[in-house]
């Protein structure tokens, strides 16, 4: 515990592997835990996505991420970016009845000869 206390400085914020500073340093990550609004620098941290994917979301002519533009700077409601992924999330195949299936299909064929 005390060796990751030196690692991070005692805070709750830690290193991370994203781009680095002017002089190679890794950055902190942003603190977004308690913000509303947060800019797609800070969107790519809190869901590890590309920025490039969030702009085309975005930017999408069809369900488009809701987002608002703030003197040049995209900003994107944090509960709004959650309910995308929500209405997005990948839902699972429902079971197939393969005999019921075939049979159809057998039928299909057999009619049309």
């Amino acid at each position: 515990m005390a060796e990751k206390e030196k690692l991070d400085g005692g805070t709750n914020r830690h290193r991370y592997r994203g781009p680095a500073d002017a002089g190679g340093q890794a950055q902190e990550a942003p603190n977004i835990a308690n913000r509303e609004w947060l800019g797609l620098r800070e969107l790519t941290y809190y869901a590890n996505i590309s920025e490039r994917t969030l702009r085309s979301w975005i930017y999408s002519p069809s369900d488009p991420l809701p987002a608002t533009k703030v003197g040049g700077k995209v900003l994107v409601r944090k509960i709004d970016f959650d309910s995308y992924l929500q209405r997005h999330r990948v839902k699972p195949f429902a079971p197939t009845d393969i005999a019921n299936l075939v049979r159809t299909v057998l039928s299909q064929t057999s009619e049309r000869q």
